[in-house]
């Protein structure tokens, strides 16, 4: 077990005396002193000055040294919180008050350390304790606003660290009955919820109702746990979608810690009290979308089950906000919650050298344009360079970093979770996809990225809101959103204008639709329902509508 005590001296110690490299103390002007009082003395005040910098469109802009600032205050007031909360103070209490300034960092860090109520004992928290959930979504909302750099681990430590404390406090499981499956056995794998041994079968995660599957009128070819060579001659040949299946049994996730059970959920979120991003509204299309930052627990509660039946002893409002869609999508959950990690495998077929994206294409000359920029930018560095030291040896531009090396990176991992009825409309992505059905089932539908734009419709620069746009096929940040910020013009060309999901579902209006979108009817597509354990090869550029027709999740890797 680890302990709590310990992680906290380290923490501190870690924020207070950063190293003399770390870009945290840019924001500052590198101002140590300034910077040690700033995050243990005040760091509601760091937050505070922080959360404005980070209101930046597009997020890649904000700079390292605000996300960690946000990040590390973050962390502080975590950790004063739990100091405060469980008897970490001084044995004479006049020494030191809770509501005082800790004017000395090693002040602070010696009674985290071992002046301690309870000595050596093994720290105990209540599960019911009423600082606990909010200081579970302090750091949760570091990792999702920041990505948390270079701090990922110790807040993983720390949320790990006060789950520990949590269950020490929880009965001693009952004895497994006899008739238990072995396949529910999860002590190798790390799951060792307690209901999981009183149970043969642990409760869904989902719903277990199911959309009529539409008819296929046009299928991807499908095949079965295709070779290595295989898969790669297709990618590299054939260049079109296809369904791969026997392909992810191995999976953890599919068996021995299996993403269809409540139980495991609620164990690898901390009891439903972690926070995940959720989308609101039918799609990111709709006016009326927009996304919400919401415990793990009532996002099932509210948006899989619908409000019911009534899973949670408090009434959240589940029931208010039931008959709207809610979608965790394209979201890290796996950089958020590590030990997620463990239950999947990235697909050997990611490590594929694929071809770039087709001459003509979209993505094609969006590639083009961005790489000519680059090099413009590069030009511009290095005559800045040569401008300043006249008789240094530099003499080309800097390469990319692992370029010479010819190794594939690794891919970016999303999770999806929803419910029946999710939708994203019709677009593309800059990357070719392996999409993975761990549970549940959904529709795709794909076009060529050869379709003429006459007939696919795409979107251009659009002003919107900066919390509801999407960036180059990408969520944008929940860390750059604000009711203050002026509309943002982005690029919405990698989306449809045509809603496939309209035309899809009333085929009876074929003539107002169109009348709308001219010749979009004639556009050759392929399909597919995408089942449990099923992958869809997806290659960069393609336009694919997505529709849920059983609640449940997804994996996507994207790699280039």
């Amino acid at each position: 077990m680890v302990d709590l005590r310990q992680l906290l001296t380290a923490a501190l110690s870690a924020i207070a005396d950063p190293n003399p490299n770390d870009p945290i103390l840019q924001c500052l002007d590198h101002d140590r002193e300034a910077h040690g009082d700033l995050l243990l003395n005040t760091p509601d005040k760091a937050i505070q000055l922080a959360d404005a910098k980070l209101r930046v469109f597009p997020f890649k802009n904000v700079k390292t040294c605000w996300r960690r600032m946000y990040t590390d205050a973050t962390i502080a007031k975590a950790c004063l919180t739990i100091r405060d909360n469980c008897g970490l103070l001084p044995r004479d209490r006049a020494s030191i008050d809770k509501d005082d300034e800790v004017s000395d960092t090693s002040q602070l860090i010696n009674i985290l350390s071992g002046n301690s109520t309870h000595g050596k004992d093994t720290l105990t928290i209540s599960p019911n304790a009423a600082w606990l959930s909010p200081t579970i979504h302090l750091l949760d909302r570091a990792l999702i606003m920041t990505g948390a750099p270079e701090r990922e681990t110790l807040i993983e430590s720390l949320l790990s660290a006060l789950q520990q404390a949590t269950q020490a406090q929880m009965p001693t499981p009952e004895p497994a009955d006899s008739d238990t499956h072995d396949s529910n056995n999860h002590e190798d794998s790390g799951y060792a919820h307690p209901a999981a041994k009183r149970r043969k079968l642990s409760p869904p995660l989902f719903p277990p109702c199911t959309i009529p599957h539409p008819e296929l009128k046009y299928p991807i070819p499908q095949i079965s746990a295709p070779s290595f060579d295989a898969i790669e001659h297709h990618i590299q040949t054939l260049k079109t979608p296809l369904v791969i299946t026997d392909a992810v049994e191995h999976w953890p996730a599919m068996s021995t810690r299996p993403w269809s059970s409540r139980d495991y959920w609620l164990d690898r979120t901390f009891g439903g009290r972690r926070l995940v991003p959720v989308e609101i509204g039918r799609s990111y299309t709709d006016e009326d979308w927009g996304q919400q930052i919401m415990e793990f627990g009532k996002f099932i509660d509210t948006y899989i089950w619908r409000g019911e039946p009534p899973t949670r002893n408090d009434d959240n409002g589940a029931h208010d906000d039931a008959d709207q869609t809610g979608y965790m999508a394209q979201h890290d959950l796996i950089s958020q919650i590590p030990a997620l990690r463990k239950d999947i495998c990235v697909p050997d077929y990611c490590y594929i050298n694929p071809p770039g994206p087709e001459p003509g294409t979209p993505v094609f000359v969006k590639k083009r344009r961005e790489e000519e920029e680059k090099r413009k930018e590069r030009k511009r560095d290095l005559g800045d360079l040569q401008a300043e030291f006249p008789n240094s040896d530099q003499g080309t531009c800097p390469k990319d970093d692992g370029s010479e090396l010819g190794l594939p990176n690794e891919p970016i991992i999303n999770t999806w979770i929803g419910p029946s009825w999710t939708i994203s409309p019709l677009h593309h992505d800059p990357y070719h996809n392996i999409l993975v059905q761990v549970v549940g089932a959904k529709y795709l539908r794909l076009y060529s990225p050869l379709t003429p734009p006459s007939q696919i419709y795409p979107r251009g620069m659009e002003t919107v809101g900066s919390s509801d746009g999407h960036d180059g096929g990408s969520k944008s940040h929940l860390g750059a959103s604000g009711s203050d910020e002026k509309p943002q013009p982005i690029d919405m060309s990698n989306t449809s204008q045509v809603d496939v999901a309209a035309i899809e579902l009333s085929p009876a209006e074929s003539e107002q639709w169109n009348s709308m979108w001219p010749g979009f009817a004639e556009a050759e597509y392929v399909e597919t329902v995408l089942k449990e354990g099923d992958c869809l090869y997806i290659p960069v550029g393609w336009w694919h509508y997505v529709r849920g027709l059983k609640a449940g999740i997804s994996v996507s890797f994207w790699w280039e």
